[in-house]
C-alpha cells in the first residue's frame, strides 16, 4: 500500500490523536458553534474508536485498513448493558460512528495531517438504516403506560406526579433524553406559556421555545407545588425520588425498564418524540413549525420521525379531503 504523506513526519505530541482531536473540537465549538452536547458525543465516539483499537495512538497509525477493522469489530463486539449481553450495534449507530470520524479524518486531510482522500475515498459509507418498525407510540400505548404510572404510585404522590410530568413532558415537548432532563425550574414560563430547551442539553446551537400545552401546564404546577412542601432545592425539573439532585441517566433508563413491565408496553424514550412529531403532522403542522420544534435544522431529518404515518392513516387524511 503506497504511504501517504504528512506535514509531520514523525511521532510527536502535536501529531497524537488526541491531541488534534482537541483542536479540531475546539474549532467545532468556538468557529462553528456546535454545542457542547454534540462535543461530547464526539469525544465519546473516538473514546470507543480508542478502546477498540488501541494500537492507533498517532496519525502514523491510521490507515484505511484500520477504519476498516474498527467497523469490523465495531459490528461484533460483545458489552453488558445491566445484565443483558448485547452484540454489535444498530445500523443507525454505526452510522453516526461513521459521521462523526470520518468529519475528524477529513479534517485531518484537509489541514494536511494526511493526504488528501486518504481516508474519505477509500471508507464507503453504510448504508441508510431501514426501519421497519412503528416508531409512533398508539393512545393505546399512551394509556397503558399512564394507567401503570397511576396504579403503581398510588402511597406517594410525588413520584406519581413526577413521573406523568415525565411523560407529558415527553409527549408535548417532543424533547430528547438530554434535553428532559436538563430542564430547570426555572426554564418554564407559566405567563408567557412557554418552555425554553437550552442549546447547552440539546444537538442544536439555539435555544428553542416550545408552546406550553394545557395538561402538562397543570402537571408541572403540581410538581413545583410538592416540591416546594419537600423543600426540594434543586434546580432541575426532574429530580430524583430519593435526592435533592438531578434525575440521572441511570435512574431514567431505570424509569424506562419499569414501567415496559409494569405497562407491557416495549418503548424506549425517543419513542415520544416520534409520537409528538406525528401528531403534529396529523394535527396539520407545517413541515418548518415542526422543524422548529423539533430543534432540526433540516427537513430530512424531521422527515426521519414521520415514517411513522402508516398508509391507514394517510387514507383517513384522503377520505377527509374536499374541493
Amino acid at each position: 500500500m503506497q504511504q501517504h504523506k504528512h506535514k509531520i513526519s514523525y511521532v510527536t505530541k502535536e501529531n497524537q490523536l488526541e491531541n488534534l482531536l482537541d483542536i479540531y473540537l475546539s474549532e467545532c465549538l468556538f468557529v462553528r458553534g456546535l454545542s457542547p452536547r454534540t462535543i461530547k458525543g464526539y469525544r465519546e465516539v473516538f473514546k470507543t474508536f480508542q478502546k477498540i483499537v488501541p494500537e492507533v495512538s498517532a496519525i502514523e497509525h491510521l490507515n484505511p485498513n484500520i477504519i476498516i477493522q474498527f467497523f469490523t469489530k465495531l459490528g461484533t463486539r460483545k458489552r453488558f448493558e445491566g445484565k443483558h449481553l448485547k452484540v454489535g450495534v444498530k445500523a443507525s449507530t454505526v452510522r453516526t460512528y461513521y459521521n462523526k470520524l470520518m468529519a475528524f479524518f477529513n479534517w485531518l486531510e484537509v489541514n494536511g495531517y494526511l493526504e488528501f482522500g486518504y481516508i474519505s475515498k477509500k471508507i464507503k459509507r453504510p448504508p441508510e438504516p431501514k426501519y421497519t418498525d412503528k416508531r409512533a407510540l398508539s393512545n393505546s400505548d399512551v394509556s397503558k403506560i399512564i394507567t401503570a404510572i397511576v396504579t403503581n404510585t398510588t402511597n406517594d404522590e410525588f413520584l406519581r406526579v413526577r413521573d406523568l410530568t415525565i411523560v407529558y413532558s415527553l409527549l408535548y415537548l417532543g424533547v430528547r433524553r438530554s434535553e428532559l432532563l436538563g430542564l430547570r425550574v426555572q426554564d418554564i414560563d407559566f405567563i408567557k406559556r412557554n418552555v425554553l430547551v437550552n442549546y447547552e442539553t440539546s444537538k442544536s446551537t439555539e435555544n428553542r421555545y416550545i408552546p406550553l400545552h394545557t395538561t402538562l401546564e397543570d402537571h408541572l404546577r403540581e410538581l413545583l407545588r410538592l416540591r416546594k412542601e419537600r423543600v426540594i432545592t434543586t434546580s432541575y425539573l426532574i429530580n430524583s425520588s430519593k435526592e435533592d439532585k438531578v434525575l440521572s441517566v441511570h435512574g431514567l433508563k431505570h424509569w424506562v425498564e419499569k414501567y415496559k413491565r409494569l405497562s407491557g408496553v416495549r418503548f424506549h424514550l425517543h419513542r415520544f418524540r416520534h409520537t409528538f412529531t406525528c401528531e403534529l403532522a396529523k394535527k396539520g403542522a407545517d413541515m418548518r413549525t415542526i422543524m422548529k420544534l423539533l430543534g432540526h435544522t433540516s427537513s430530512k431529518m424531521t422527515e426521519a420521525y414521520l415514517r411513522s404515518l402508516s398508509s391507514e392513516k394517510a387514507q383517513q387524511f384522503i377520505d377527509e379531503l374536499g374541493f
